[in-house]
């Protein structure tokens, strides 16, 4: 409810002397005289609130209350009322308002003029009140006075400042302690409370401020005692980045080459002092030209970064799976670089994966396999063999063929060249499996196909060439 101070309009009234005014404590209404005491008040420390009663014993109904000042430029002031604005009839039970005493200088004496009724007669009561010198406040033993900030400074965001506020009293009569409040989240009272204590003079009551940051950045808030405000201000820092030993990564093998696995480590120099998280990331430059990148190179849950952990007092990472991590070498050759990055700590490391002869995953041989009309030279005893391999190189050219019998002889015509060359090349530059390949081939029988037994298969690429184990039919 806003205060309503000076307000007053002019009705015709005739029964005025029959307007009443009243303080009220404990639902019990006396009747005022001239003048109302408020008492002695600390200056800036307290304040004292008196609640007032305006009654009507006439016979007009309703009769309205018209007339309501409050002399401005005082420490008395209305807070409440119960009546939104003028005029307003006076019920029965009256009508309430609370004035405040709060003074914030000390003086012997403070009074104000109160007028209540209508114009043409009006109650006129003089409010009277003292104020006194209340605590002399000193924080981190640095005079404050109320309505000055206390600033706490700077600390380290999830720490904690405590300054000591003291509450001196200096004057001859004993003090009390106001109610304690807190506005601000960073900040808190720590021990107990002297809220409500009587301080006698010559004493003096501490209040332990606590700012606690939980983030980075400047905090505000506000400690009230009674009706003593004081600012309160401090800065959250960042905690400074943890400080880690030196890592390097530890392979496993040492050397690796196309088409296998592999496995890393991440060791440190020391025991670390803190704990963290870090990276290693995984890139490959292919040595093949008119290659760009080969899938296959990733680590084992197919990415090319996995984040690793460090604890306290520990000189070896871990992943989520343990303390090393697998990692593919794909089938193309070239240079894998992992790079290892641990809060302020990086290093880096290579592993080069070296052009090598096609490699052959499997070799399966069939005897009278089916094919398609349109098949050169396909018929009803073709042979077919099926191999799966990579080339690291892309190069893969001549192929030589070679088909032996049951007594071990080497079927005429004997080794059957063929140059693969082209169609390696066309099948390389339309595919996105890096050197991986998959080669049927079909061959017409002259005769029984049961007499072929086994097969030989020799694959050359820029390298050198590759055998196969006899594959049997």
């Amino acid at each position: 409810m806003r205060p309503l101070i000076g307000l007053f309009l002019l009705l015709p009234a005739c029964a005025s002397a029959q307007v009443t005014l009243s303080t009220v404590q404990g639902g019990v209404a006396t009747p005022v005289s001239s003048a109302v005491s408020f008492g002695s008040v600390a200056a800036g420390w307290d304040a004292v609130d008196i609640v007032f009663n305006i009654g009507y014993a006439g016979s007009v109904s309703p009769y309205y209350l018209t007339y309501f000042n409050l002399q401005q430029g005082t420490p008395f002031s209305v807070i409440a009322v119960t009546w939104p604005g003028l005029p307003v009839a006076i019920p029965t039970g009256g009508l309430n308002f609370t004035v405040r005493f709060q003074p914030s200088q000390v003086a012997e004496s403070y009074s104000a003029v109160l007028t209540v009724g209508d114009a043409a007669s009006p109650i006129t009561v003089v409010l009277l009140g003292q104020a006194t010198s209340g605590f002399a406040a000193q924080a981190a033993n640095q005079p404050v006075a109320a309505g000055s900030p206390i600033v706490f400074g700077s600390v380290q965001a999830g720490g904690t400042k405590t300054i000591l506020l003291t509450l001196a009293n200096q004057t001859g009569e004993s003090l009390t302690v106001g109610a304690i409040g807190f506005q601000g989240t960073a900040f808190s009272l720590a021990g107990a409370s002297p809220a409500g204590a009587a301080i006698p003079s010559g004493a003096s009551a501490e209040i332990q401020l606590v700012f606690s940051p939980v983030s980075a950045g400047i905090q505000q808030g506000t400690l009230t005692i009674g009706v003593a405000a004081f600012p309160l201000q401090g800065t959250g820092t960042a905690p400074p980045p943890p400080v880690y030993p030196a890592v390097s990564l530890q392979f496993t093998p040492t050397v690796i080459a196309s088409a296998e696995q592999g496995s890393l480590a991440v060791n440190l120099s020391s025991a670390s002092a803190s704990s963290g998280a870090g990276t290693v990331t995984l890139a490959f430059q292919p040595a093949v030209t008119g290659v760009a990148d080969d899938p296959a190179v990733t680590f084992a849950d197919g990415t090319r970064s996995v984040a690793f952990t460090v604890a306290g007092g520990a000189s070896q990472g871990q992943f989520t799976g343990g303390p090393d991590v697998a990692f593919g070498a794909g089938t193309t050759a070239g240079v894998l670089t992992f790079t290892v990055t641990l809060g302020n700590q990086s290093a880096q490391s290579t592993l080069t994966i070296p052009a090598a002869t096609i490699g052959i995953d499997a070799a399966v041989a069939a005897r009278d396999v089916s094919c398609a009309p349109s098949v050169v030279y396909c018929t009803t005893t073709n042979i077919q063999l099926q191999i799966n391999g990579w080339d690291n190189t892309r190069s893969a050219s001549q192929l030589v063929f070679t088909f032996y019998n049951s007594t071990g002889g080497v079927i005429a015509p004997g080794n059957i060249t063929v140059a693969a060359g082209s169609a390696f090349q066309q099948y390389f530059a339309a595919s996105d499996m890096a050197g991986v390949f998959g080669l049927s081939v079909f061959f017409p029988v002259t005769g029984s196909s049961d007499d072929v037994v086994a097969a030989v298969v020799q694959m050359a690429n820029s390298v050198g060439v590759a055998q196969t184990a006899q594959i049997a039919f």
